[in-house]
Formats: structure tokens, C-alpha cells, sequence
């Protein structure tokens, strides 16, 4: 886990790609993809279906492990840097002076941090208020939708009481042209 290499670009074109997945596909992923070239025209495939809400949030939350992660490490790697370097110069290999690249290092990448934090925590912000606005939203097409549907009209039954119906009763002799 700690000697994982990071991805050398800042900017990732593919926020759902794997970053440590290997680029060629698989013997197997091969040979499905040549058997789903068989399939006929008609026949839906699982991998034709749409993404689910909880596929999204459980990539979300997979892209959001790993990019911890990866702060995680780097600032270990920083750390280490800079108890290295103080060791150094503690047993005088390395003039006192040597420390302040490592320290200089170590404190702008906290500041970096500090940053990113600030806007995670604002997009999170963002993320709940359009969440909170489209639910709102929804209420009131509820609501809107539910006083445009029609009244049911309710009939008092207890005045139509009066005349029982019976269905194996026999009905009453007609006159003929009756």
C-alpha cells in the first residue's frame, strides 16, 4: 500500500477510471466482450443498463478513499522527509540549514491541505443545498399535483336505503308491450 505509485498528472480526465487498475483488458474481459458481440439485436446486456444512484455514490465514495489515501501518503512521505532530515543534521552529516527545504516542503503542503479541505467541505455544502432545493422542489410539485386532482364526488347511501335489491328475487309479470 505504501509503495503504491500515484498518478503523475494533477488533472484526472476519467474521475470513474480505476487509477491503479492495469490498462490492457483481461484474457477474460476479452473473451466477454467477443461473446457480447454475439448477442442478438434485440437482447438487453447488464452492462447496457444505466448507472444506479447507489453505483454513482459507492464510485464516489471509492474515488474519495483513494484520493485520502493518497494525501494520506504523501503527507507520510513529507513526515518522513522531514524526521529524516532532522536526524541527519542532528548527527551533523547534513549542515543545520539542510532541514528547511524538508520543512519548507512538509509546510505547504499542509497549507495545500488546509485548502483542499475548505473546498470539499464547501462543495459538500453545495452538494446539500441542491439536494435540500431539489426536495423542496418535488414537495411542491407534490403538493401543486395533489390539489389539481379531482374531488370524488360522495354519495350519501342511507337515503337510497329504503329500496332493497334482491338479485334472486323474481322480477315482477309485465303486460305484454309493457
Amino acid at each position: 500500500m505504501w509503495l503504491r505509485r500515484d498518478r503523475p498528472t494533477f488533472a484526472e480526465p476519467d474521475k470513474g477510471a480505476e487509477p491503479y487498475a492495469p490498462d490492457e483488458q483481461s484474457i477474460e474481459d476479452e473473451a466477454s466482450d467477443t461473446r457480447s458481440d454475439l448477442t442478438p439485436v434485440g437482447a438487453t446486456t447488464t452492462e447496457s443498463r444505466p448507472p444506479r444512484a447507489s453505483d454513482r455514490r459507492r464510485a464516489e465514495q471509492r474515488r474519495r478513499a483513494l484520493q485520502v489515501a493518497k494525501r494520506r501518503r504523501l503527507t507520510f512521505w513529507c513526515t518522513l522527509l522531514l524526521l529524516a532530515s532532522v536526524v541527519t543534521a542532528a548527527v551533523q552529516i547534513i549542515p543545520w540549514w539542510g532541514v528547511a527545504p524538508s520543512v519548507v516542503l512538509l509546510g505547504t503542503y499542509l497549507a495545500i491541505l488546509r485548502v483542499s479541505v475548505q473546498i470539499d467541505a464547501e462543495q459538500r455544502r453545495a452538494a446539500a443545498q441542491a439536494r435540500a432545493e431539489r426536495a423542496r422542489r418535488a414537495r411542491r410539485r407534490a403538493a401543486r399535483l395533489e390539489a389539481q386532482q379531482p374531488v370524488a364526488e360522495i354519495i350519501d347511501l342511507a337515503a337510497h336505503r329504503d329500496e332493497i335489491f334482491d338479485q334472486y328475487a323474481e322480477a315482477p309479470r309485465r303486460a305484454v308491450g309493457d
